[in-house]
Order: C-alpha cells, then structure tokens, then sequence
C-alpha cells in the first residue's frame, strides 16, 4: 500500500512543493499578531475542504487553535499536534531573501518558518491528504494545530480542559517535524526539557540622573547584572546550587542512548549553522550539560544609554529577559518559587520586579509506546534508519498529553534544516518531500 502512497505523492510533488511554499508566504508571528487570524482560518478551511474534516477555530482568550476531526471508524485514534505560529524576523538586514518569499536558494527554503515549523506541518497535512486520495486513512485523527507555541502555549492548557474527554481517548500523538541535525539521520524524540520564562525590570528613579551623582543612588543597570552574575559565572555554567536539587537525569536508561545521540545531534553543527566560535566543552560531558540538566540562558538586557556618542547618565530603569529549561524531576512552581527565593537572599526583591511569561513542564515518553515503536517503523518502511533519543534540549506542551492526559506523544520526521529562530532559516527541499511521504508511512 506505502509504493500506492509514494507514486501519488511523487506525480503531485511540483504542486505540493508551491504549496509549502505558499503557505510559508503566510506571515504567522504570534508575538505581534501579524498574520495569525488569516492562518488560522487558512488552515481551518484547508482541513474542511481537503481533508473532509470536521474544523473550528477554538478560542481561549489568545490566538485560535485549529481543531479538527477526522473521523475513520477506526478503534484507534492519533492526535496530530502542530503549530502555526512564528517567531519574530528581526534582525531583518541579516537576512539574504526576504523572510516570507519563500525563495529556493541552493536547494533550500528560506523563509521563517521553514524548519519551525510551518513546513513541516504543511507537510504533514498534505501526506494526509495524499493516504487518504490513494489507499484510505486506517486510523481516526484529531488536529491540534496552536498559534501561540512561541508565546508558551497559554491556551493550550484550557483547550486540554475542554476537550480532555475526545483528546485523552486517543492511543497516541505525534508531532511531525524535520528532525535530521546531521543529512540522513533523522530522530524519534521522546521527550523535552520545561521552560520558564522570566523579565526582571529594576527601576530606581523617575528620570535619569548624572552620572556624576551615582555614589548617592542605585544603578538599575549594575543591579540586574548583579542578579545574573550571581546565577552564572564567566565561563557560563550555573552557580547557584539549588537549580540541581531535584535533577535526576542523566538515568541509566539515557545514557543507554548517549551514544546515538552523539551521532545524530552533532554539538559542532553550531559553528556552521550559527557562527558559534567556540563551544563550552566536547565529548560525553558536553552531551550530558546540554540533555540532560537544567540551564540558565539570558535572552536579552537593555538600559541606558547605547546610542552613537557620549551621554554621562545613571539609567532610571533597565530590564533583562531570561529563561531556564527544567528536565526531569524538577518543578516548574518549586524552581520559580527558588528563584524568587535567591532575589530575596540578595536583598533584591523588592526593587527587582519579575513577570512570568510562560512555564511549563517537562515531558517524556516510553521508547516501548506503541507511537514511539510506530514512529520507528515508519522509518523502515521508507528504507530509513532512525536514532531514538530521550529528549531534545528544547520545550514544547507536551506535558500536556504525557501529565494531563496520559497520553504519549513524540516527534519524529525526516528533513535538514536549521537557524530556527535566526535569520535564513531554511529547509532543505528534499526533506519536505520526505515529510509528506513519512508522514503517509506514520499512519498506515
């Protein structure tokens, strides 16, 4: 039945491949809103007048999520999960083509987008499209498609109250993504690290005041630098201790799989892809720091003055952004609550302000579920050999299927790309193919 499947999509590529690439066209930056409403109607349509699926856009207070059902009369159900949205494109000057042209350079898609995540879930939906045009779709299939997975899914969570009865009923889920870091050697991604994200905003006057009066007062500026040295050492590792309490990974069980990790997820891509000059260690130990613990990152710090020439002021405010990754065992509200913890012991509570943007959990998932073996197999039946790996160093809501619904849940799918998040971010062309085709083999 997959060579029926493959023929179909092979005759239809030409056009399946505009399609990724007008669909990616779309803007979608759930930060701004540009774009967001156009397509989550976009996509709501396309389930309906493609797929034949029943589709409504649900509504929690933030940006729609496209849900659907498509209903086969299988005794089994798979929710498809993805997301439309994207982040912002700035630095704009940095990039070669603009970010929504979609324009093929070298045998690549350039637009935002095109690795996370827009392409792979127009992939996704026109491998549906394809299995159910060619031998029929053998399983029932719920869509879950969010705009706010860069803004940490706040809606998500009441879409899994109000729909837990139909969602936890399902046998598994799947997110369909180009996993490959390393050409040919694709990933079955079992879990992902939680995430906090934190702005601190330090204000300690109304106005800025000469800098020549700065023994009399507080720099807002030096307090948040403070408060980050005091979290992080030069050389970039944690000092603060309590980050580690609770950490019990690496287990056992993950080293089991350290070494195809190593293979599959090549650290020194880093230098190609981004520029990176110098990475913080090698071997197995650089591997274990960024899988399997916990992190501090400080996205961004402004205040004062940063433009051309001299301006001797004490800043009145400043403001830093960070975030920190949870892995296994550890608490979203217990690290929160150690952070705001350590403010105190610095004596910076109240003059330091925190906002809480997003948080959520960690997830994980058995290499023995029958998604996570299904996910395998449908490498094999494309002549592919997969590497399965316990978690990424990302963060996604899957929590939500794996803690609230019991219901698990791994990404997989073949496909080069990279710079997500960063200027140029592409997607090899080839990978695209070969995401309509897996994800065809996936649901057989």
């Amino acid at each position: 039945m997959l060579s029926k499947v493959l023929r179909l999509i092979r005759d239809r590529w030409p056009r399946y491949l505009e399609e990724v690439r007008e669909f990616l066209r779309m803007p979608s930056i759930s930060a701004t809103g540009e774009g967001i409403e156009e397509t989550a109607s976009y996509l709501e349509e396309w389930l309906r007048e493609r797929l034949g699926a029943k589709a409504t856009l649900l509504r929690y207070g933030g940006h729609p999520i496209v849900y659907g059902h498509l209903n086969e009369s299988s005794p089994y159900t798979l929710v498809l999960y993805s997301m439309y949205d994207v982040q912002p494109v700035d630095p704009i000057d940095q990039w070669t083509s603009h970010p929504f042209n979609a324009e093929i350079v070298e045998g690549r898609i350039v637009a935002r987008g095109a690795v996370n995540t827009k392409a792979p879930l127009m992939s996704m939906l026109l491998g549906v499209e394809a299995l159910r045009d060619s031998v029929g779709i053998p399983v029932n299939l719920v869509f879950v498609l969010e705009g706010e997975e860069e803004l940490g899914s706040p809606s998500m969570p009441k879409l899994i109250e109000d729909r837990r009865r139909e969602l936890s009923a399902a046998d598994g889920a799947a997110f369909i993504i180009a996993t490959e870091h390393e050409r040919g050697k694709p990933l079955v991604e079992l879990g992902c690290k939680g995430i906090i994200f934190l702005e601190l905003e330090c204000r300690t006057s109304t106005y800025d005041v000469h800098s020549s009066l700065v023994q009399a007062h507080y720099n807002p500026v030096e307090i948040l630098a403070n408060v980050i040295s005091s979290l992080k050492g030069v050389d970039g590792g944690v000092k603060v201790e309590w980050l580690y309490e609770d950490v019990v990974t690496p287990t056992r069980e993950d080293l089991e799989y350290l070494e195809d990790l190593m293979e599959a997820f090549p650290l020194d891509k880093l230098r190609e892809l981004y520029g990176v000059r110098e990475l913080r260690g090698r071997g197995r130990d650089l591997y274990i720091e960024v899988f399997f613990k916990p992190s501090i990152n400080v996205d961004g710090i402004v205040g004062g003055h940063y433009g051309p020439g001299t301006k001797t002021i004490t800043p009145s405010h400043a403001r830093a952004k960070l975030d920190i990754r949870l892995v296994p065992n550890m608490d979203p509200s217990r690290t929160l609550e150690r952070f705001m913890e350590h403010l105190s012991k610095l004596g910076l509570r109240e003059i330091v302000k925190v906002k809480v943007h997003d948080m959520y959990d960690w997830s994980r998932t058995s290499p023995r579920s029958p998604i996570a073996l299904a996910a395998v197999r449908a490498y094999e039946d494309l002549g592919m050999h997969s590497y399965v790996i316990p978690t990424v160093t990302g963060s996604a809501p899957f929590y939500l299927f794996t803690k609230a619904l019991g219901v698990p849940i791994v990404a997989a799918g073949p496909g080069y790309g990279g710079r997500a998040h960063a200027p140029n971010e592409f997607i090899e062309v080839d990978g695209v193919r070969r995401l309509i085709e897996y994800t065809a083999a996936l649901l057989l």
